[in-house]
């Protein structure tokens, strides 16, 4: 900021008072003899003709004295420097003010003194007049400028001492008041967040724009008048927001604060509301959680229950009840499975699946080895699994029962199936189709034996029958080997099977290919 001079036409600054001095008497004393002698001229009939000429000479020597001898006898005074005015104040009379050269270089020093601290208080005031100072702080500026003016005064009286400390005082209340604008706009900030807080935009808008007139373009100033623009918007959704939550309906008012925090993020009641809001939210949705998971388990739908449980325990971390639903859901699953297997275990041992139903017994007794249901079920589930493997085995393969060994095993297997039977269908079935097969094993069937007499055939478990053309002979049910051996040719082997379920076979064994023969091909 650069000083300019004060102009007289400028109202707004102080200027230094006007005054005379001493040296003026002379001038005045001889202006005053003069206007004497010309009053006696005019009663003397004879000087009448000279008065003329007398009066102009006395206003010649008055005005001599004033132009020529005045700025010799006193000091030339500085630009805009006050000068004061004495006279008695008793007779109103001028007084001649008697000074020495030390008095004069006294005053002298206190006009400079004067002078600068007028200079200062003229730079102060037109800062503040820059900053619009009468828009925010009208009346101590006027109590300042009051100070100034009546130094002014102070100063016409030649008190300069006086008049300096005066100035002084005005020029710290300037100061003061320059000094205070960091704490003004503090002031004025705090009254604006306090308005944005309470939704009165208007207020805002006039705190905020003091704050840009003091500073113009302040961070927080143009930011809290931003604010301001939008808090109509902002505070109307605040204020649906807080109406909902008062009315319980906690998703509107959430969705209204959010709403008000998206046009302006630091609309501080919708940001104290909105935590509210969400945990009456939280320990909503936590309760019907909670009571949807006991309703499931008490309807035995444990599956629904686990889900309504976790979502509890999504919703509340630090809680405990869930835990204990959680568990009591587990709990029901378990014995929901668990009877589950049982049913599926009994309803394989009534279709005779004994493998099945043994594998859902063990799978109980994993689960809980102390089930004595499925400890016992287990065993005669296997028991039956092994009999039935047995029973398939041998009916599978019925043309083995006629050996020995294997038609004493097959009826120990079918013994034991008799104690077995518990008129399952399966099991009958079995039993029924063995003692057939073992029946029929033990009836010999006419086989048919062709061969060219000098082949020698032999049967493997039967005996060595010679050579023939054609020969019959009984044989149980099984399978059977013949081999024909003639020298000097190739054996021959030839496997049937006796069946007891078809027609009666046709072997036909002959040796036709010479060794010789073969070797010389």
């Amino acid at each position: 900021m650069q000083h300019r001079d004060p102009s007289p036409e400028d109202n707004g600054f102080i200027q230094p008072a006007e005054f005379t001095f001493g040296g003026e008497q002379p001038a005045q004393a001889e202006f005053q003899q003069a206007r004497t002698r010309a009053a006696a001229a005019q009663k003397d009939p004879r000087s009448r003709q000279i008065l003329p000429v007398a009066v102009g000479a006395g206003l010649l020597l008055a005005l001599v004295g004033v132009f020529w001898g005045l700025p010799q006898l006193v000091e030339k005074p500085r630009p805009q420097l006050p000068a004061a005015q004495t006279a008695d104040t008793q007779t109103g009379a001028p007084k001649k003010i008697e000074t020495s050269p030390y008095s004069e270089a006294e005053m002298a020093k206190q006009r400079r003194e004067v002078q600068k601290v007028l200079q200062d208080i003229l730079i102060l005031q037109e800062e503040l007049e820059e900053r619009q100072i009468d828009l925010w702080a009208g009346e101590e500026f006027s109590a300042a400028r009051a100070l100034a003016e009546e130094a002014d005064g102070i100063y016409r009286q030649r008190k300069f001492m006086q008049a300096l400390e005066k100035y002084r005082e005005a020029l710290a209340a300037m100061q003061a008041l320059r000094d205070g604008i960091p704490e003004r706009i503090e002031k004025h900030l705090a009254e604006g967040n306090e308005a944005l807080d309470r939704g009165d935009a208007k207020a805002a808008h006039t705190a905020f724009d003091l704050v840009l007139v003091i500073s113009e373009d302040h961070p927080r100033g143009v930011k809290g008048k931003a604010r301001a623009e939008k808090l109509p918007e902002a505070w109307e959704h605040f204020t649906q927001g807080k109406t909902a939550f008062g009315k319980n309906d906690l998703d509107a008012a959430r969705d209204a604060l959010k709403k008000s925090l998206a046009v302006d993020p630091q609309t501080r009641p919708a940001r104290e509301l909105l935590p509210r809001v969400l945990a009456a939210i939280t320990e909503r949705d936590y309760s019907e959680a909670m009571s949807a998971g006991y309703a499931a388990i008490a309807d035995e739908n444990f599956s629904a229950a686990k889900k309504f449980f976790q979502k509890a325990q999504a919703l509340k971390p630090q809680a405990e009840d869930p835990a204990a639903g959680l568990q009591q859901a587990a709990n029901g699953l378990e014995r929901q499975r668990i009877d589950q297997l049982f049913s599926r275990a009994r309803q394989q041992e009534a279709a005779e699946e004994w493998h099945a139903a043994a594998e859902n017994y063990r799978k109980l007794q994993a689960m809980d080895s102390s089930l004595v249901s499925a400890i016992t079920g287990k065993a005669r589930a296997e028991a039956r699994a092994q009999l039935d493997d047995q029973l398939q085995e041998l009916l599978e393969d019925p043309l083995s029962l006629s050996g020995g060994k294997r038609n004493r095993y097959a009826r120990d297997v079918l013994a034991d199936a008799r104690k077995l039977d518990s008129g399952t269908p399966r099991l009958q079935g079995q039993i029924e189709q063995l003692e057939n097969a073992l029946t029929k094993a033990l009836i010999p069937i006419p086989v048919r034996l062709q061969s060219d007499t000098s082949t020698s055939v032999t049967i493997y478990h039967v005996g060595r029958l010679g050579n023939f053309a054609e020969r019959e002979i009984t044989l149980k049910p099984g399978r059977y080997t013949a081999v024909g051996t003639r020298e000097g040719y190739r054996d021959v082997r030839r496997e049937f099977t006796v069946d007891p379920t078809g027609e009666p076979p046709i072997v036909v064994i002959q040796c036709a290919e010479k060794i010789n023969g073969v070797n010389n091909s």
